[in-house]
C-alpha cells in the first residue's frame, strides 16, 4: 500500500516537469514565431516601399488587379494581361529614359570641363604668344644699334670701298638667327602661321645699305632669313640674293624684278602675284611654293625644283625651263608663250608621264618648235 502510494507521487511529479518542460518549449516555440512574423512583416514593408517607385503605382495596381482575379476565378482576363504588359512596356521605357538621363549628366560635365580646359588652354598659349611677340619686338631696338654701327662703320668709305668688318657681319648674321618666327595679333586676332617681321626690317635694311658684293656674300651665307615677312615691297631692281635661305616667308607682291636668288631656298613660301620677270632663280628649291598669278616673264629657270609648286595662272612668258622639275606642281592657267624648253616631247612629258594638272590645256594651246641645235621653244598654235 505504501509502494503504491509512492509510485503515484513520483507519476504527478513526472507529469508535472513534463507539463512544465511543454510550458517552456510552447514559449520558444512562440518567440521563434514572433521573430519570424517580425521579420516577413519588415521584409514585406521593405518590399511594399520599394515596389512603388521600382514599379510605378499603375504597375503595382495593375499586378494587384491580376493577383485578385486569379485567386478568385482561377483564370486572368486578356483585358488584365493586356493591362499588366502595357505598364510592364512603360514602366521599362521610362526608367531607360530616366537611366539614359542620369547618364547624360556626368558626360555633359565632362563636357563643360573639357570645355573650360580648352578654353584655358587657348588663353594660356595666347598670352604666351603675346609675351613671345613682345620679346621678339625688343630685338627691333637691337637691330637699331647695330645699323647705327654699320653707318658710323661705312661713313668714311667710298663706293667702292663698302665692305665691312667680320664683327659686324657676325653681329648681322647672328641677329638674323636670333629672331625666330612667332604669331602676333593682328586685327584683334592672332595670325594662323608663325612669321617674323623683324626679319623682314633686318634683310630690308640690309639692301638699302648698299655693301660692297663680298661683305654682303658673307652675311647673307651665314644668315637664316627663313620664315621672313616681306609682304607688298620694292626692293628695286637686280638684287642680289644667291644662296639666300627664305623658305617659309611671306612674299606675296614682293616686286623682285631681275633679282638674282640662284640656288636660293624658297621651300612652301608665298610668292602670290610677286614680280621675279628677267630674274635668275637657276637651281633654286621652290618645293611646294605659292606662285600663283606670279610674274615670271624671261626669268630663269634652269634646273629649278617647282616640286608640288602651284604655277596656276603664273606668267612664264619667254621663261627658260631647261631640266626645270615639275613633277606634282599646278600648271593650271599658266601662260608659256615662247618658254624655252630642252626636249622635243616636253609638252607630252608633262601631260602623260607626269600628269600635271592643267597640262592636257598646254597642249591644246601650244606646240613645240625645234630652235638651235638642242632648244624648242612652246609656241601658240
Amino acid at each position: 500500500m505504501k509502494s503504491q502510494n509512492l509510485n503515484k507521487v513520483t507519476e504527478q511529479e513526472r507529469i508535472v516537469e513534463l507539463e512544465q518542460e511543454n510550458k517552456q518549449l510552447q514559449n520558444r516555440l512562440d518567440q521563434i514565431r514572433k521573430r519570424r512574423e517580425k521579420k516577413k512583416s519588415v521584409g514585406f514593408w521593405l518590399l511594399k516601399k520599394s515596389s512603388v517607385p521600382l514599379l510605378g503605382i499603375r504597375l503595382k495596381t495593375s499586378i494587384n488587379n491580376a493577383i485578385s482575379e486569379y485567386k478568385e476565378k482561377k483564370t486572368v482576363s486578356v483585358d488584365t494581361v493586356s493591362d499588366v504588359s502595357s505598364n510592364i512596356i512603360w514602366r521599362i521605357t521610362r526608367i531607360g529614359l530616366f537611366g539614359l538621363f542620369v547618364t547624360l549628366i556626368p558626360s555633359m560635365i565632362l563636357m563643360f570641363q573639357t570645355w573650360l580646359v580648352i578654353n584655358q588652354n587657348t588663353l594660356v598659349g595666347n598670352q604666351n604668344a603675346l609675351i613671345e611677340a613682345e620679346r621678339r619686338s625688343s630685338l627691333v631696338f637691337i637691330m637699331d644699334n647695330l645699323f647705327s654701327d654699320l653707318s658710323e662703320e661705312l661713313k668714311y668709305k667710298g663706293s667702292s670701298e663698302r665692305n665691312i668688318s667680320p664683327v659686324l657681319e657676325a653681329r648681322i648674321a647672328s641677329l638674323s638667327r636670333a629672331m625666330k618666327p612667332y604669331r602676333y595679333e593682328e586685327d584683334g586676332e592672332l595670325i594662323d602661321e608663325k612669321i617674323s617681321p623683324e626679319k623682314g626690317q633686318l634683310l630690308f635694311s640690309l639692301i638699302r645699305s648698299n655693301l660692297a658684293d663680298q661683305s654682303y656674300r658673307e652675311i647673307l651665307d651665314a644668315s637664316d632669313f627663313s620664315y621672313t615677312y616681306f609682304k607688298d615691297i620694292y626692293l628695286g631692281r637686280g638684287v642680289n640674293l644667291k644662296f639666300i635661305n627664305l623658305s617659309h616667308s611671306n612674299l606675296n607682291e614682293v616686286n623682285l624684278p631681275a633679282a638674282n636668288l640662284e640656288r636660293a631656298d624658297l621651300i612652301e613660301a608665298n610668292m602670290e602675284k610677286i614680280n621675279l620677270s628677267d630674274a635668275v632663280l637657276k637651281r633654286a628649291n621652290l618645293t611646294k611654293a605659292n606662285l600663283r598669278n606670279s610674274e615670271l616673264l624671261s626669268a630663269d629657270l634652269t634646273n629649278t625644283k617647282l616640286f608640288g609648286a602651284d604655277l596656276s595662272e603664273a606668267d612664264l612668258t619667254e621663261a627658260v625651263l631647261w631640266g626645270t622639275k615639275f613633277e606634282d606642281a599646278n600648271l593650271k592657267g599658266i601662260i608659256l608663250d615662247n618658254a624655252i624648253v630642252h626636249r622635243q616631247d616636253w609638252i607630252t612629258f608633262v601631260k602623260d608621264s607626269l600628269d600635271l594638272k592643267g597640262a592636257e590645256a598646254i597642249q591644246n594651246k601650244y606646240r613645240v618648235k625645234k630652235q638651235g641645235k638642242q632648244q624648242f621653244i612652246l609656241v601658240v598654235k
